[in-house]
């Protein structure tokens, strides 16, 4: 804390409690404000010119029976960043996009049309596209389906970590590497293999279908989930990162892949995606510094991952940390 008075929610409510979407852009706008600090914020981490990727996270299909909110990033915190961004005049071209665990586009549940069985006021991906292209005609809004889009065979920036990937080539989606800026946002979850999701696992979904097959089961013969992340994130490290809001998941790493949905109104964001995951680690009940993949994202020299010797403004974590069920088999995203 730096002594400064941070104003209140417009509309509080208990951790757990349900959140209507104007509830969740102030939290949203709060956390923004807050999460300046010292290296600036999301207001000096987009400029005016700028081709703005938000990396959601879609972990389930809203068709799937074991679906529940948790594993999917909220359309309503989206349209809150693009409204922010815009209000501000920041950024020209604006892409969501997602490579989720099986091929999407053109299926009966396409990740952009599922309302989600209404769990987001039945906001949808595309829903929120259009509204915004149709409120502001000079800026672009759109999806992008990273399975299907082009790609290039590429070698990791500088250190390799993926184990069974020495070379470091990987496929990777040519907007990863065109964009002017990425904004990773994840719901706060946890994760058989590497414990915890969030920001750095997000880029997970850079990978695509068309070079790792339609469910990624080619992913694997890189290496671990942890190690594939970070190496994918050193292509184009998040400009920024928000992770939490109102739905998360926990995952018991079991074969079947049993998740359940817990409410928990936190939301963390930052410049700095190994401090926003390390202290979303520790409001899940883990020990940030034993996270292997974020100590591997130190070790590249992208940030710190203790998270009680992070500068954070807003709650201190001890006074929202939960303990979240703690996966116990590996599995694969």
């Amino acid at each position: 804390m730096d002594g400064r008075k941070i104003r209140a929610l417009a509309r509080p409510a208990p951790i757990t409690a349900s959140l209507s979407a104007a509830q969740l852009t102030d939290m949203l706008r709060l956390g923004v404000e807050l999460g300046g600090g010292r290296r600036g914020g999301l207001a000096t981490a987009v400029s005016r010119e700028d081709w703005v990727l938000i990396k959601v996270s879609v972990q389930k299909c809203g068709c799937d029976a074991a679906f529940h909110p948790g594993t999917v990033t909220d359309p309503r915190l989206v349209a809150s960043v693009l409204g922010y961004l815009v209000e501000r005049g920041l950024g020209r071209r604006f892409s969501i996009v997602e490579g989720a665990p099986w091929k999407a586009a053109g299926t009966a549940d396409s990740i952009w049309d599922s309302n989600w069985n209404g769990n987001f006021d039945g906001l949808t991906y595309r829903s929120v596209v259009q509204e915004m292209s149709n409120k502001h005609r000079s800026l672009r809004f759109e999806l992008l389906d990273l399975n299907t889009a082009p790609s290039l065979e590429m070698p990791v920036n500088g250190r390799v970590f993926a184990s069974r990937n020495p070379k470091g080539m990987y496929h990777v989606p040519r907007v990863l590497r065109e964009c002017d800026k990425v904004i990773s946002i994840a719901p706060l979850s946890t994760r058989a293999s590497t414990d915890i999701g969030l920001s750095i696992l997000n880029y997970l979904g850079f990978s695509p279908a068309d070079a790792y097959g339609e469910g990624k089961q080619r992913l694997p013969a890189s290496g671990e989930p942890g190690e594939i992340s970070v190496d994918m994130f050193s292509f184009h490290p998040a400009d920024y990162s928000i992770v939490g809001g109102t739905f998360a998941a926990e995952s018991d790493g079991s074969s079947g892949g049993s998740t359940r949905m817990r409410r928990h109104n936190v939301l963390i964001a930052g410049t700095n995606a190994p401090a926003v995951d390390a202290v979303g680690a520790a409001v899940m009940g883990f020990d940030s510094t034993k996270i292997r993949h974020l100590d591997l994202a130190v070790r590249h020299g992208y940030g710190v991952n203790d998270a009680y010797s992070i500068w954070t403004r807003g709650v201190e974590i001890d006074e929202v940390k939960a303990e979240f069920r703690k996966p116990t088999a590996g599995e694969v995203r």
